[in-house]
């Protein structure tokens, strides 16, 4: 079992340390801004770019390159901005720096002019959006610089920077500002005017700083006669946050008020000094009516005269330094991930994000939103031994990579039986592109597949199906960007803090990826309990799957995965504490585990009433290949459990495909390998208890998945259209509604043998008795067990009767099976066609024999788990070869072609004197 479970936590490992290795690439940004000649510029000048990148990691770049968008218009990529920019030489070498050391320092710069360089007329070019990146994102990048073409009269604020500042007494301001034409340059306080200079194109100035602990703001306006530019900046020294008491009633996070003209904000944040909220309603500035009240370990404020039904973006500005969004927020505006959502118009009317005047994650409110209208009351979940879940990522499931396309395709899982849809994390993720186990914002949906409105739409018409939904959940850890860590961490987005009270400093457990949640403390159990119950409350969710359960622990193993998986007490208190909260605000959802601790811990966890993953797709990989495998650890009694709550899968999103493995080492044709799928799928579903399907496994996914493990993988869904694979399809649609829409499959009167090749089930109910005989071997086996009483029974499949004796034998190839029924019963698949084996197909026609390697440069071998004999190589015309066979080994052969025309040629052999043939090419 430890071995078992060091091998899926290994894929686990790899595939987040994947993520978060670019995590952490991505958010090596360097903040460094350009300096562009002229100053002033129009879309039609030659400029100068120059980075001054001394004494930073990317002065060790060979190469560089400027990566250009528009802002101004959707964020409108330049025709270069390819990565890596080796790609497309001939696009990206316009975007290549020159690199010069002079003077000590470490310079790129590039000559350009804009109108050519984006391939845009002058009109549409405003706003200039630029950064410098290494070949690849790998390698490094400064921070987004934004600036503006000039049309006309421009002015640039280059001192004091940004919205805002904190100061200390008798700090000092400097004020430095540059305009385009000859103009008059006037300086407010507070609306009072400090001081006017005229007829220069250059103002400089300072401000000494006033302490009074009250937010200042300096204006700056700069006018030519004809037109004017306004600037202003807020600052503050000391803030005098007010002590009040928290209104009763009010949780953390948005609170909104029933007549949709108010909300009150709430945040924790313990030993924290002061709060601002900035936003688009003061400008992202300092205001003194913007400043939260402090009760304890959390700060709130009531914001008024909202009008009902609009967006409003907003964040905390956290003692002048940490701006986070609200840790509950409901929908998140991401600098990094927003631009290409617009651009492909995936979240339609999407505000954008507020470039230019703040940064980092940024949250919503809105009062008086639009209700769903659900009209799922009548949909009753299925038992939890009856589920048949089906696990699917949004981004690879269809080519469009929305909620909606999911929806569009309930028919089809309707039509294949399933009545759960595991969804891998659908909360607001890092990146655009994921597997969701990244994320950063629990209680906000990952806009990149779509709007609120589009999955509460899947969830509403998956209940009129009688499709349950199981969400994903990462609680074990969360990555950067989460509001929680950045309140307390190392720099932007480095690691907790020890005063960070939901975070540990370092991991407890091994395979740990993003930043380890402590479980024990309250402040993590409450945010925890707030985000279980958001899901079913806002959602409809029914329940949840928790990604990497045994990490909810506080138990220090670093280092000892062993001592890991060993019985905890203190987390299965928290497992049960937190299953419990889950339950009081559903008593019959679904509480999963991906756990692989010892089993008496997880039979503890199952008698409690949660479902646990049970992997078994190495085994199941082997039976596709003919090696023999016990596979008891299918069914819940095997592991001494009360109840059948352990969730096998042959398959998951963490392990590589049955049929992929399958076919990379077998020479059989795809009707055979589509014939050891479908007996792998006819012994799965006959196990009792619940089961899932990684997605497309129905009709033989055989995209490898560690070539690119974490890539976008392609759909295949033109393979239903390939008659063997539709067979498989059709063998897994019987199974799954024998199993979901009959009570023939009773646990209570289940019996079975899982340890020999061929392997055997029967339940023996009064009305109606089912058995299953399939033999998992490389050769012909014969089955001669007394399983099954004297008397007629009917082949499921066909309907064919079949009579058995008390000396009934039944002799069965390499990967048939067969399911008799004393009763004829339905079988669910439309049409007479077998799909178990085709009518052209005879018991002695799967081969167990593997030629290799083909193609042939010298000699190939033959080799097969029966006697070989008879061996001949023919050409095209039918005539023989006089070649080399010599016998290496016990059914093992070497056939020497060295001497042989290039060309195509036919292998005819007896396998356990059963006549074979295979092609081979010479090359």
């Amino acid at each position: 079992n430890i071995d078992f479970s060091i091998g899926l936590f290994s894929d686990k490992l790899y595939s987040i340390l994947s993520l978060l290795f670019l995590c952490a690439t991505f958010h090596s940004a360097i903040a460094q801004d350009p300096t562009i000649s002229p100053e002033f510029f129009s879309a039609t000048d030659e400029i100068t770019i120059t980075y001054d990148v001394t004494g930073t990691s990317l002065s060790s770049l060979n190469e560089a390159f400027i990566w250009m968008w528009l802002p101004d218009k959707n964020n409108t990529n330049a025709p270069s901005n390819i990565n890596p920019a080796s790609l497309n030489a001939t696009l990206t070498d316009q975007a290549k720096f020159k690199k010069v050391n002079e003077n000590g320092k470490t310079l790129f710069t590039i000559q350009l002019t804009p109108t050519t360089f984006y391939n845009q007329s002058a009109s549409e070019i405003t706003k200039i959006g630029m950064l410098l990146k290494g070949n690849d994102w790998s390698d490094g990048q400064t921070s987004d610089f934004i600036t503006a073409a000039s049309q006309g009269f421009a002015v640039n604020l280059n001192a004091p920077t940004g919205n805002y500042g904190f100061y200390a007494e008798n700090d000092i301001i400097p004020i430095e500002i540059s305009a385009s034409e000859i103009a008059t340059f006037q300086i407010y306080l507070d609306d009072v005017l400090l001081d006017v200079e005229s007829g220069v194109t250059q103002y400089s100035n300072s401000h000494a700083v006033i302490n009074d602990g009250l937010a200042h703001t300096l204006s700056f306006l700069v006018g030519n006669g004809t037109s004017e530019k306004s600037f202003s900046y807020s600052y503050i020294v000391n803030p005098a946050t007010e002590n009040q008491p928290t209104p009763a009633g009010l949780i953390a996070g948005i609170n909104y008020s029933a007549d949709h003209s108010s909300v009150h904000l709430v945040l924790v944040a313990p030993n924290k000094e002061n709060v601002f909220v900035i936003g688009e309603f003061n400008n992202w500035g300092l205001d003194d009516a913007y400043l939260m009240k402090k009760d304890g370990d959390q700060f709130w404020i009531k914001l008024d005269n909202l009008v009902a039904g609009q967006e409003y973006q907003f964040q905390y500005l956290v003692e002048g330094k940490i701006k986070i969004a609200d840790p509950y927020s409901e929908k998140i505006a991401s600098e990094f991930d927003d631009p290409e959502i617009i651009n492909e118009n995936r979240y339609p009317n999407l505000k954008p994000y507020p470039q230019g005047q703040t940064s980092e994650a940024v949250g919503y409110f809105q009062t008086n939103q639009e209700e769903f209208t659900w009209t799922d009351d009548t949909y009753q979940r299925p038992k939890k031994e009856d589920l048949v879940i089906y696990e699917l990522l949004v981004r690879d499931f269809t080519d469009l990579r929305t909620y909606n396309a999911v929806t569009d395709k309930l028919d089809y899982l309707e039509s294949l039986g399933i009545n759960a849809i595991q969804f891998m994390p659908v909360m607001e993720f890092e990146f655009n592109l994921s597997w969701g186990y990244n994320p950063f914002a629990m209680t906000a949906l990952d806009k990149y597949y779509g709007t609120e409105y589009d999955f509460k739409t899947l969830v509403n018409e998956a209940h009129k199906r009688g499709i349950a939904i199981i969400l994903d959940i990462a609680l074990n850890h969360q990555f950067g960007r989460n509001s929680l860590v950045r309140l307390y961490n190392e720099g932007l987005y480095g690691n907790p803090t020890t005063a960070n009270p939901w975070f540990n400093t370092s991991a407890r457990h091994d395979f740990n990826v993003g930043y380890d949640m402590n479980h024990e403390s309250q402040y993590t159990k409450d945010y925890v309990d707030r985000v279980v119950a958001y899901w079913i409350e806002e959602y409809h969710v029914d329940g949840y799957r928790y990604d990497l359960s045994k990490g909810f622990t506080q138990r220090n193993t670093l280092g000892n995965v062993g001592a890991w998986g060993q019985y905890d007490a203190s987390r299965v208190t928290l497992l049960k504490r937190m299953a419990d909260v889950q339950w009081s605000v559903d008593p019959e959802s679904y509480v999963i585990l991906e756990h692989f601790a010892e089993n008496n811990e997880e039979r503890e966890l199952s008698n409690y009433g949660m479902m646990l993953w049970g992997n078994e797709n190495h085994n199941f990989r082997n039976l596709a290949k003919g090696n023999n495998v016990n596979v008891s650890g299918l069914s819940y009694l095997a592991k001494g459990w009360n109840d059948p709550h352990v969730i096998g899968y042959m398959e998951s999103h963490d392990e590589e495909r049955v049929a992929w493995d399958l076919g990379r080492s077998s020479s059989a044709s795809l009707a055979q390998q589509m014939q050891r799928l479908k007996l792998n799928a006819a012994l799965f579903f006959l196990v009792p208890g619940p089961k899932m399907l990684w997605q497309f496994g129905e009709f033989g996914y055989d995209e490898e998945l560690n070539n690119d493990r974490l890539g976008v993988k392609p759909t295949r869904w033109e393979y239903l259209d390939d008659p063997e694979r539709n067979k498989l399809f059709q063998v897994y649609q019987s199974m799954i509604k024998l199993k979901t829409q009959t009570a023939i499959l009773n646990k209570d009167n289940f019996q079975w043998s899982a340890s020999s090749e061929i392997k055997w089930i029967r339940y023996t109910n009064e009305s109606t008795q089912i058995a299953f005989i399939g033999n998992f071997g490389k050769g012909i086996n014969t089955f001669d067990q007394l399983i099954l009483e004297p008397g007629t029974w009917y082949d499921f499949f066909s309907g064919d009767e079949v009579e058995v004796s008390s000396e009934f034998a039944l002799r069965l190839a390499a990967g048939q099976f067969k399911i008799l029924t004393s009763t004829p019963i339905d079988n669910f698949i439309e049409g007479n066609e077998s799909v178990v084996l085709s009518k052209e197909q005879k018991i002695d026609d799967f081969s167990s024999a593997v030629i290799y390697p083909n193609p042939v440069m010298n000699s190939f071998f033959l080799r097969a788990a029966l006697p070989i004999s008879a061996i001949e190589v023919l050409d095209v015309k039918g005539r023989q070869l006089k070649i080399q066979i010599i016998k290496t080994d016990q059914n093992r052969f070497e056939i020497d072609l060295s001497g042989v025309a290039n060309g195509l040629y036919v292998v005819h052999y007896e396998e356990g004197n059963v006549p074979r043939q295979q092609k081979i090419i010479k090359l």
